[in-house]
């Protein structure tokens, strides 16, 4: 687990509230994100849109081994997803959390527990994708 996500879920991760634990979280995501893109003053839907439209580069710094460059699509790729996902943990996962009730949503199965720890897996992978990115200018 990545080091901001781990500290910014402990409380309530080892209290068993995953929901909480992945709000709080997603809430860190969000916010380093505001910081290292420069944009504070929009939704956090929108925001993950401009700042991995190719504002912020998550792969700029990779070479191979032997120093020459990844394929041009390999590394778009990567870009995208890192732009998708991040999108879409704010909609399919915080939005839901924040318009439903927690024990409703776990209690179906359609946002159970398992869920949010599936979530902070992922928050791990793009907070360390976010930390290899370059700042904004």
């Amino acid at each position: 687990m990545h080091p901001e996500i781990r500290k910014a879920s402990k409380q309530h991760y080892e209290n068993q509230y995953y929901h909480y634990a992945f709000i709080e979280a997603l809430k860190k995501y969000v916010n380093a994100v505001k910081v290292k893109s420069k944009k504070s003053n929009i939704n956090e839907r929108n925001l993950m849109q401009a700042a991995f439209n190719g504002l912020l580069k998550v792969t700029e710094k990779f070479k191979k081994p032997d120093g020459t460059d990844f394929d041009t699509s390999t590394l778009q790729n990567i870009e995208d997803a890192q732009k998708m996902l991040s999108e879409g943990i704010v909609v399919g996962g915080r939005h839901p959390l924040q318009h439903e009730g927690h024990d409703d949503l776990s209690q179906s199965g359609l946002f159970t527990e398992k869920d949010c720890l599936d979530m902070l897996s992922l928050l791990s992978h793009l907070f360390k994708r976010l930390e290899d990115a370059n700042d904004a200018p």
